[in-house]
């Protein structure tokens, strides 16, 4: 339409050309305005609004044409208006014809305004923009969107009631990010505590890049002074009404590009409309510039406005954001709030085909049905006869079919509404990878799983395939069926999946709290032994209520260092005994005395530190062993990092390589720790390049130009300025080199590779170390600047800034920080498997610096059942370390050379272990004598007063509970389990915490107690009714009945020893014997 618009600005021109008209026409076409229906050599009509109009006189471009309803609001904003009206009777109603059209104002009244400048006209537009009145959008457009939004997330219907998968991959992790921020906002009483709140927002979203918030980051450059006050008003504003959000975001804008150098504004629009979505998600917005200027031309016909004000800007993209939430509703999308709407355009627009959801089990499931119809009538035929006779990549069913294997191709081409697309499992959207991604298990023609390849990392497997299979092969058809339990049999469902030897990883799977969360099923029960084949694993799929567990208070004060050990039977109170230690050894007393029995306050603070590293949890089983704890070797057969061809292996194409376990993995995390103190260390997640600036001896100018300027400078890439957003992508790079330089070049070429590598690979923050040869360096520096090209430069125009942390013109060897020669090329990423961080920290930073600083805060590593695991076989040499006195920075220190990777090793003194174990499982008698020298061990018995308080903190009485004494019921149980068995085979008071009800107590009985009391004695129902109270049979049964067996045919009554009897569990409890 524009292209019509022009035609006829041209024709006017060359009749006669007016300066005004050209510099008018590109206002109007910059605006927002969209071509109307009226285009004539005089005279042409666009819209905005809901069917507003504005005719616009090319042959007198200063005439500008509105309906009579706007003349106050353009009158009020200082603009001389003249009527035109319609008169009725008079030809045309005695005004140019054009203003009397259909496309124009018809028989309405209106009037002409006089533009005299560019000014003049954008002023005008901002007032009919600023109206309020609903932006029309395309009805394809959105159709389009819509369409899109279902084909990345089939199983979405409508944002309310939600679909999981939608909400998972962009909604849930806003919300949490919201609640954060508030509650941060909430608690900070400073400016910079403010700034810190917002930074960590924002770091944790992925909505902004990095690089738009990092001058108000901790390290960035912006001027506080300036900057703080501004954000908080911003803040402030973002709480309050939302009629203030444009004017705030203006100012902020305004502060932003006075307290920062060089600052632009859509780093400070992203920030404000950032925390406008998340701190007021009803109306508040957040839209890229890219998103926001494609969808706009897509939906409104023209280009967003190109306003002066940003204010103006902010105004427009709210209009657009909610003429969306608008269209959406219309559609029956039922948007809940703003947060829906930009989620919605963000997948629209960004997403690609590799990022297809996961479809759910009921959507293929569906999908298979559909199969079926077609197979019988020939339904949906236009989709599945499209992908003819299947050859191979067949998908089981999860149900129970006829035929219980479909072609993969036409199931997916159902679901997407597509009828060509790949059937294997090269990309992430193909056919076979996507249901073997949702858990479904991918076969031959006669129903044999189909090993997935290794090499397409886009594929999930070990723990998660399993855990995804069970449920959907098991868990789910048994709650579809009504079942109350499901019994998986470990070596069933290896055999389902083809899997070989692998009852380790499908027992820990299935044992795992993942599982019971992914699934949403209890905890389960198993038989031994555990792993095995043969091990079963039930889950209960309609459970009680669980119990909370009670609160807990230390009894003594801990060592400096602390090795601790909490066991007893179950139900006493150790994991929440374990979390409360933790997080009072990471916090120290008096900040963790306010979180003492609030145990939602605590388990809060226990996830934030496990969040941050500090706190790690494993849990030991008898297959455990020193290479999952400490150390071993694993196989890789992923290219080296550096990509050299010389470390192809000679064991059938992998490497083993060494991999840290959970104990090393915290052990080192503490050592490094630097507290709240400047950061003393490197880090160590960020890769190190190395860079030549020139031939040693030869061009020594050049490498000193580099080390004194405070830059690094590469000659590949010719003389193209490489600075363009569009060459973060290597193809882009590539592409522009054949196209400019060698159209033969290949991804190989050094002015492809390197140039990526240099300007793309390497990001700020990132290390540079600079060679001196192949066997030393002379510089370490950390990347301060983007990319820039210097065509003044004398040489090496490509170049980006450097702070040099270290440098020595006498350099220093390569050898003890990286064992691999440096290669002869200009820029490449080191190996980070052969980076040795302490012997460059000793070079780079202090000699001493592998050694702990004083202010390295507390870090705990939680072993729970660690009496379950050979302690001698998983620990090994460690246990010596674990002493307190010899701790890295004691007197007696001790380090040990790791067996697997060679590495020197010791335990940093601000590492605490706390252990737990069950009694019930094995007698602490029988651990490790080695152990139990090292570790204090702290009992925790069931404790009466505990359950008294913990009822009484829900308003309940634990003496009287809907007639039933709970004290007396525990402690009469235990009094007889303690007569007839030991008193580590008690019951814990913890299983009874959280009942609240009559029901609830027998539910604990009969779900819990009894089965722990007939596993305690190995099925001897005699002495499960006698701790029951149910064994001499004077008092009547109250838990447990027994029925007299009558000998059958062939046996004497008393052949084989006495009465036999057939004991089972009450369908009706009595506790007349624990009465209140």
């Amino acid at each position: 339409m524009w292209e019509n618009f022009e035609a006829r600005l041209d024709e006017n021109e060359r009749e006669g050309s007016i300066p005004l008209r050209r510099v008018l026409f590109e206002v109007l076409r910059s605006s927002g305005l969209r071509p109307g229906a009226g285009i004539t050599k005089k005279m042409v009509s666009l819209e905005f609004g809901a069917g507003e109009r504005l005719v616009w006189e090319i042959q007198n471009p200063s005439n500008v044409f509105l309906h009579t309803k706007w003349r106050d609001s353009v009158e009020t904003n200082g603009f001389a208006t003249e009527l035109r009206p319609y008169q009725r009777g008079m030809k045309d109603g005695g005004r140019h014809s054009a203003l009397s059209r259909d496309w124009s104002f018809g028989d309405a009244d209106c009037f002409v305004v006089r533009i005299e400048d560019a000014d003049s006209l954008r002023r005008l537009i901002a007032v009919l923009l600023q109206s309020g009145d609903a932006l029309m959008l395309n009805p394809a457009a959105i159709t389009r969107w819509i369409e899109r939004l279902r084909h990345f997330f089939p199983a979405f219907d409508r944002f309310d009631p939600p679909d999981p998968h939608f909400d998972e991959a962009e909604r849930t992790y806003k919300l949490a990010i919201a609640a954060e921020l508030r509650t941060a906002i909430e608690q900070a009483g400073s400016d910079q505590e403010l700034a810190d709140a917002v930074n960590t927002a924002l770091a944790k979203s992925n909505l902004l890049q990095w690089r738009a918030y990092w001058p108000m980051s901790p390290k960035g450059d912006a001027d506080r002074e300036q900057l703080w006050p501004a954000l908080r008003a911003l803040v402030d504003a973002a709480l309050g009404a939302a009629d203030g959000h444009a004017s705030a975001l203006e100012a902020f804008v305004d502060a932003w590009i006075a307290a920062v150098p060089d600052g632009k504004p859509d780093p400070a629009r992203q920030i404000a409309e950032f925390l406008f979505l998340h701190l007021a998600p009803d109306d508040g917005i957040y839209i890229r510039h890219s998103v926001r200027q494609d969808l706009w031309l897509e939906a409104v016909g023209s280009r967003f406005p190109d306003h002066a004000s940003m204010a103006d800007t902010y105004r427009d993209e709210w209009r657009f954001m909610q003429a969306v939430r608008a269209a959406f509703a219309d559609r029956g999308l039922a948007p809940r709030d703003m947060i829906d709407v930009q989620s919605a355009l963000w997948i629209v627009y960004n997403y690609k085909e590799e990022d297809v959801a996961t479809f759910s089990r009921e959507a293929i499931e569906a999908a298979m049905d559909a199969y079926d119809s077609y197979r019988k009538s020939g339904e949906h035929a236009a989709i599945f006869e499209a992908f003819g006779e299947p050859r191979d990549y067949w998908v089981r069913s999860t149900r129970a079919r006829p035929g219980r294997v479909y072609p993969s191709k036409p199931i997916v081409g159902f679901l997407r509404s597509k009828t060509q697309l790949n059937g294997g499992w090269g990309q992430k959207a193909d056919a076979a990878a996507q249901l073997h991604n949702a858990g479904y298990i991918i076969v031959d023609a006669d129903d044999a799983p189909v090993t997935p390849p290794e090499r397409y990392e886009h594929l999930i497997r070990d723990a998660d395939r399993i855990r995804l299979c069970a449920r959907n092969y098991y868990v789910e058809p048994a709650r579809e069926n009504g079942a109350a339990d499901i019994a998986i049999r470990a070596g069933d469902l290896g055999r389902d999946m083809g899997l070989r030897d692998a009852f380790p990883a499908i027992c820990s799977a299935l044992g795992g709290e993942k599982f019971q969360k992914l699934a949403n099923v209890p905890a389960p029960s198993h038989t031994l032994p555990n792993p095995s084949s043969s091990t079963v694993f039930t889950y209960q799929l309609a459970s009680a209520e669980g119990h909370q567990t009670m609160t807990f208070e230390p009894m003594t004060a801990m060592p400096a260092t602390t090795n601790l050990i909490l066991y007893g039977p179950p139900g006493t109170g150790k994991t929440y005994a374990t979390a409360w230690e933790a997080v009072r050894l990471c916090l120290g007393e008096v900040a963790a005395e306010p979180l003492r029995g609030d145990r939602d306050a605590l388990m809060a603070e226990y996830r934030r530190l496990a969040g941050e590293g500090r706190i790690e949890f494993v849990t030991f089983h008898q297959s455990f062993a020193y290479e999952d704890f400490v150390e071993g070797l694993r196989p890789t057969t992923g290219v080296e990092q550096e990509g050299d061809d010389e470390a192809a292996s000679t064991s059938g194409g992998f490497n083993l390589k060494p991999h840290a376990g959970v104990f090393k993995i915290i052990s080192e995390r503490a050592r490094l720790d630097t507290g709240d103190a400047p950061a003393k260390r490197l880090d160590r997640s960020r890769p190190i390049y190395k860079i030549a600036l020139g031939q040693r001896g030869s061009q020594e100018g050049r490498i000193r130009e580099g080390l004194d300027g405070g830059l690094i400078h590469l000659g590949w890439g010719g003389d193209i300025d490489w600075s363009d957003e569009r060459f973060d992508d290597f193809e882009e790079i590539r592409k522009t080199w054949n196209d400019q330089k060698d159209p033969d070049a290949s991804g190989k070429d050094p002015n492809i590779e390197m140039l990526y590598a240099f300007r793309s690979g390497l990001q700020v923050g990132d290390y540079v170390v600079v060679s001196d040869g192949r066997d030393s360096y002379r510089a370490f520096g950390r990347v301060s600047g983007e990319y820039y090209f210097d065509a003044d430069a004398d040489f090496h125009p490509h170049r980006r800034s450097v702070e040099w942390i270290w440098r020595d013109d006498n350099g220093a060897e390569r050898a003890p920080f990286y064992a691999r020669n440096f290669r002869r090329q200009s820029a490449y990423r080191l190996d980070p498997d052969r980076i040795d961080w302490d012997a460059l920290e000793a070079v780079v930073i202090d000699p001493n610096a592998e050694r702990p600083v004083a202010g390295a805060r507390p870090h705990v590593l939680i072993i729970d059942e660690i009496n379950r695991a050979n302690i001698s076989k998983v620990f090994g040499e460690l246990i010596t370390l674990l002493e307190t006195d010899k701790r890295l920075g004691c007197e007696n220190e001790v380090r040990v050379r790791l067996p697997y990777s060679g590495t020197s090793f010791g335990v940093p003194a601000n590492l605490h272990i706390i252990g737990t174990m069950n009694t019930a499982d094995r007698s602490i008698a029988l651990l490790d004598t080695a152990l139990r020298r090292r570790f204090t061990f702290r009992e925790l018995m069931p404790d009466i007063e505990e359950l008294r308080q913990a009822v009484a903190a829900r308003g309940l009485d634990a003496a009287n509970l809907e007639g039933i004494d709970l004290c007396k019921l525990l402690h009469t149980i235990n009094e007889r389990i303690e007569y007839l068995f030991d008193r580590e085979h008690q019951i814990g008071h913890a299983y009874f915490t959280g009942c609240r009800s009559r029901a609830d107590v027998e539910s604990v009985m009969r779900h819990k107690v009894i089965p722990l009391l007939a596993e305690y004695f190995y099925e001897d129902w005699s002495k499960v009714a006698a701790v029951l109270g149910d064994g001499d049979g004077t008092n009547g049964s109250h838990f447990v009945e027994a029925r007299r067996l009558t000998a059958p045919a062939g046996f004497a009554d008393d052949e084989l020893g006495g009465d036999k009897l057939r004991w089972s569990v009450k369908a009706r409890f009595d506790f007349s014997e624990f009465a209140a």
